[in-house]
């Protein structure tokens, strides 16, 4: 959830940053901006498009990129997910809708030369200070899970209708964090491996994560998804004083878990320091 979290407070300057660790130049213009002056953010768009680069849309509602245009720029053309064939949209429906941090992302020129290896090794050494941020509105790495838990076990549900309850902002989002954590992060920390053998330590940094994806879908019969706290949530269960109670217990394992990867992470990188 950094991303997420970072963003809200300013996307310019977080797509920034992203993009220029990784060596290029990049701008992100807000949907406000872009309705003001859709003509000219248009044309920049058949430009870039005309050069052969793609522009990312990253709204809440689409995320893909812009890879073509008809009708001179009144239908856009666009990929997301895994489609591999572009669907159609058009640039009055791509300009509706919710406007707070949704936008277009033009990639610029490389600035810098960046080697794979040095990217990676970066975004390993930034993981303990994201996962040991706290403020008032958000918090991350174990401390997350506590707080996850505290909401769920004192009563954050209780009195609330069906009809409140949205699923996904109130549960299952932070859900599938956990499940992406435990179970897609591993590709990435063998990638970081591969360019960084001296990173040994993230070996032990996958294993802990397997056991967070364990928690939520395998142990027999004990996990979240089989004690009716995984994808299936509903808010009688959150209301039930003793299944939500068994739901709490196994997120704040998650969050114990999430220590002890910040501990490996922490003595791995203080070795590569020295």
């Amino acid at each position: 959830r950094c991303g997420n979290s970072f963003c809200d407070e300013n996307p310019a300057a977080f797509v920034e940053d992203v993009f220029a660790k990784c060596g290029y130049a990049a701008t992100f213009v807000p949907k406000q901006e872009l309705r003001k002056n859709a003509e000219m953010y248009l044309q920049t768009l058949i430009s870039y498009i005309d050069k052969g680069v793609p522009v990312i849309v990253w709204y809440e509602t689409l995320v893909g990129v812009f890879v073509g245009y008809e009708d001179y720029g009144k239908i856009l053309l666009y990929i997301t997910g895994n489609n591999n064939q572009p669907d159609r949209i058009t640039l009055d429906n791509a300009l509706e809708g919710r406007p707070h941090n949704d936008g277009w992302i033009f990639v610029g020129n490389r600035k810098e030369d960046r080697s794979l290896a040095k990217i990676y090794r970066e975004a390993i050494f930034a993981i303990p200070r994201h996962m040991s941020i706290k403020t008032d509105t958000y918090c991350f790495g174990a401390e997350a899970f506590r707080a996850w838990a505290r909401d769920i076990e004192n009563g954050k549900f209780d009195g609330m209708k069906v009809e409140e309850f949205d699923t996904w902002s109130y549960y299952t989002n932070y859900l599938c964090v956990l499940a992406t954590n435990g179970t897609a992060s591993h590709e990435f920390l063998r990638r970081a491996m591969k360019f960084n053998p001296d990173m040994v330590f993230l070996e032990e940094v996958m294993r802990l994560y397997k056991k967070t994806a364990d928690i939520w879908h395998n142990q027999n019969g004990e996990d979240l998804e089989a004690i009716g706290g995984g994808f299936n949530i509903t808010l009688e269960t959150l209301q039930n004083k003793e299944k939500r109670a068994r739901i709490a217990a196994k997120i704040r394992e998650c969050g114990d878990i999430t220590d002890q990867i910040l501990q490996v992470l922490n003595e791995g990188l203080q070795t590569l320091k020295e």
